[in-house]
């Protein structure tokens, strides 16, 4: 059967909460019913039978309490990538890309030439995004990606194992430096906790019910974990290496304070496509190829 009068039923259920998308993602929603996780389109010719619609209507039921698309379907595209979520990961978020375009820029442009083994860390990795995708990038580099979760941990390397990238990527639980002995790294990645809580109330059911709550806030008005990775980032940095680190909208000014007192250099701060500065860049006062 021709599926656009279902689809449109259940547009209109999701309005309220899905606005203009509705649509599109009453097709997402069937598509996954029915086992095809892309959108089922209006003109498809297709039989749906009674579990499938008792499951697409779970879903619809799902999605209008706010879960996101990408926690029913557990994957969000990241990069180009299909990247595996489960309930300890952040869901990755669009702006974060701008943390490894910089990272791949740095790498192509400043140190490729002088270094053919780039080592990467990342911290607080989550589902792996951020690193996966710059060594998806940059074929000569090699990765570890820590995290205080170890759900998280496991999800990172089934990521790793889909991506092909299992050999250059190493993924353990850390909280924060911990267990990294005297490594040092040419680019460190970070999208720490930095939501302050006093902000909670100003959250998306999206964000407030389905992300970890670790992953989310920090303390001393989002700031306590800047404050820690900041007093340790120079331990663990090259001397011409750089760290890219993610931001709040409403965090540059102190933020950088926190840097400067760390005796970090804040070469550049990059804005986002809503014109909002989100990617950090820090390095070391005696870098000598930025």
């Amino acid at each position: 059967m021709l599926v656009n009068s279902i689809i449109q039923n259940a547009a209109i259920a999701l309005n309220q909460r899905c606005g203009d998308r509705a649509i599109f993602e009453a097709r997402v929603l069937l598509g996954i019913a029915i086992g095809n996780q892309e959108a089922v389109y209006p003109h498809m010719n297709i039989q749906i039978n009674e579990k499938q619609e008792r499951q697409f209507y779970k879903l619809i039921v799902e999605r209008i309490n706010g879960k996101p698309i990408s926690r029913i379907r557990g994957w969000r595209e990241f990069w180009s990538h299909r990247f595996k979520l489960n309930e300890s990961t952040l869901d990755p978020r669009p702006e974060s890309e701008l943390l490894v375009e910089k990272a791949v820029f740095f790498a192509r442009s400043k140190l490729l030439h002088k270094n053919e083994n780039l080592r990467l860390l990342d911290l607080g990795t989550g589902s792996g995004c951020l690193l996966l995708s710059c060594l998806s990038e940059l074929e000569h580099a090699v990765g570890i990606g820590i995290d205080i979760s170890q759900e998280a941990i496991i999800q990172a390397r089934e990521n790793a194992q889909l991506l092909k990238l299992k050999e250059r990527s190493e993924f353990f639980r850390s909280n924060w430096f911990e267990g990294l002995r005297n490594l040092k790294f040419d680019i460190i990645l970070c999208n720490p906790p930095y939501i302050s809580r006093e902000e909670k109330q100003d959250l998306q059911d999206e964000v407030l019910i389905f992300d970890p709550e670790q992953a989310l806030f920090s303390d001393k008005k989002g700031l306590a974990d800047y404050e820690i990775i900041f007093s340790n980032l120079a331990k663990y940095l090259n001397s011409n290496g750089i760290a890219l680190i993610e931001i709040g909208y409403n965090q540059l000014e102190r933020v950088s304070d926190l840097a400067h007192l760390s005796n970090l250099h804040v070469y550049n701060v990059s804005k986002d496509l809503q014109g909002i500065p989100r990617c950090m860049i820090l390095c070391r006062p005696n870098n000598t190829i930025l």
